[in-house]
């Protein structure tokens, strides 16, 4: 008999290479209690998992393939491998034709399996990345500071992307510089396009509700594309009406704005409803027709070819031991306000409320208030990436751990960024609105209406000082830190250890 192709959530795509290859092999799908209570995840992210799953169930049938589903409410096979040893006996199939799958846990699982039931596994690349792991891997070694600007050149050059000949267009290969406009005033922020649930998404909304009621969050107001169909729907939507203001809004942050000009399409390209190339190409083609500025093409296209697949490549580069890393020692409990936004910071509480609405922020809001608070209040960096990983739709550990341990709190060693990304309330002030309503002076660094993050900024620096000096783009920022008279320094001391305490 011929093998059977067993895909996992993340691989909802009809493009890859053993359905290519075999038309008649059957598909095994199977949606696991077991995996969706590792962490109590946000009931929206498991809603987005299940029902996408089960719509493209509905779609490999529709093209004629035999599909084996193993729903959640199929009783008596709770995870992965109660489904699969009932349905090798059942089928007597003794063959699997399985996608590198794109999380660490995952590939030793299978090595195991073998062993464990008697069957043969013949892996396929994931062609979901545009990244070879094992060429990744191979450029990383002998390098210290593996950098992501590099590696994005790389990749523009290999796919042809935004290129002139052999450079890029426009005379620079980076336009972050221009993406950093605050929203003042009167801005026309588009509305993203929302997908009220079919009969599948809301049997799937029930299912998660009565099944994970003690898990975060609520299924309340899910809207989002679960088909390959609606992606690209809410895709040409981005192209359409945001992508243009992208670039210039790329950093900027709004009460009660999520959204703003972002693509909100990574929890739809990281299952593979969406190809990763073909945004890339559309979003080019968009600036070839005159119709988004250069600064904000690339951007987008620096996300997903340059940011994503590095990730990627960092992830299988460094796992197992990579997701443990923890340069500075922060052993810190994660403030039970993550959980529920219950905090008298503006800026958090705006954040964190839209976590726990939403399952989702934009990347500034990820990595300039919640991770920038995390790092200057010395939280645990696992304890944070579990939060990450249980609250985002988006959410993968392929992705979460990188952006985390190494990009958001810089407890990789050094490996993905030189310097920490911190700052005082002085880039929240300016990129954002959350200032203006919060019962902290963003200007003020001492007294008792000083920011928390302006005394924890000053005095992150003060302690980590002898490890920051070794590095040469910090050295004007530590300058200014040596002109701060020894009693205020002090009093910024005495104000982090009374905050510290009060978490």
């Amino acid at each position: 008999m011929p093998p059977t192709i067993w895909l996992f959530e993340d691989q909802l795509s009809l493009d890859l290479e053993p359905l290519n290859r075999s038309k008649d092999a059957a598909v095994l799908l199977i949606e696991s209690d077991r995996n969706m209570r590792r962490l109590p995840y946000h009931r929206k992210r498991l809603v987005f998992l299940v029902s996408a799953m089960r719509h493209f169930v509905q779609e490999l049938q529709s093209s004629g393939r035999e599909v084996a589903h193993y729903p959640l409410q199929k009783t008596g096979y709770r995870d992965s491998l109660s489904a699969l040893r009932h349905y090798v006996r059942k089928t007597g199939c003794n063959e699997f034709w399985i996608i590198e799958p794109s999380e660490y846990h995952t590939r030793k699982w299978l090595e195991s399996l073998t062993d464990q039931l008697g069957i043969k596994i013949t892996y396929f690349p994931n062609t979901l990345f545009l990244t070879d792991r094992h060429e990744f891997r191979q450029w990383v070694q002998g390098i210290k500071s593996p950098v992501m600007e590099h590696f994005y050149r790389k990749m523009r050059v290999k796919h042809d992307v935004l290129m002139d000949g052999d450079k890029p267009v426009g005379g620079k290969w980076n336009l972050d510089h221009e993406n950093r406009k605050p929203i003042r005033g009167q801005v026309d922020i588009p509305r993203r396009m929302t997908f009220p649930p079919d009969g599948i998404t809301q049997q799937v909304i029930q299912e998660i509700d009565r099944r994970f009621s003690d898990h975060y969050g609520t299924t309340d107001g899910f809207d989002l594309p679960v088909t390959r169909s609606d992606a690209r729907i809410f895709f040409d939507d981005f192209l359409d009406h945001r992508l243009a203001g992208f670039g210039d809004y790329e950093d900027a942050m709004l009460t009660d704005e999520p959204v703003l000009f972002h693509s909100m399409i990574s929890p739809l390209i990281n299952v593979g409803l969406l190809d990763p190339l073909e945004c890339v190409r559309a979003a080019e083609d968009r600036w070839r027709q005159n119709k988004a500025p250069l600064n904000a093409v690339e951007g987008f296209v620096r996300q997903i070819l340059g940011w994503r697949e590095y990730v990627y490549g960092i992830y299988w580069s460094f796992m197992p031991e990579y997701r443990d890393r923890n340069s500075r020692g922060s052993e810190r409990k994660l403030p039970d306000f993550f959980w529920n936004a219950d905090t008298d910071l503006n800026c958090l509480k705006q954040c964190l409320r839209q976590v726990v609405k939403h399952a989702y922020t934009h990347h500034i809001q990820r990595l300039m208030v919640l991770c920038n608070f995390a790092t200057l209040t010395g939280i645990s960096p696992q304890a944070v990436n579990d939060w990450f990983l249980t609250m985002y739709v988006d959410s993968h550990d392929w992705v979460v751990t990188p952006n985390v341990i190494g990009m958001g709190m810089n407890a990789d060693g050094g490996t993905m960024a030189t310097k920490p990304y911190v700052s005082s309330a002085a880039y929240i002030n300016r990129m954002s609105d959350y200032c203006q309503k919060c019962r902290y002076d963003p200007k003020s660094r001492t007294g008792k209406n000083a920011c928390p993050f302006n005394y924890l900024y000053w005095t992150f620096l003060r302690h980590f000082r002898e490890s920051l000096g070794k590095n040469m783009r910090m050295n004007m920022i530590l300058k200014n830190l040596d002109r701060i008279p020894q009693n205020e320094m002090r009093q910024m001391m005495q104000h982090r250890k009374q905050f510290i305490e009060s978490l």
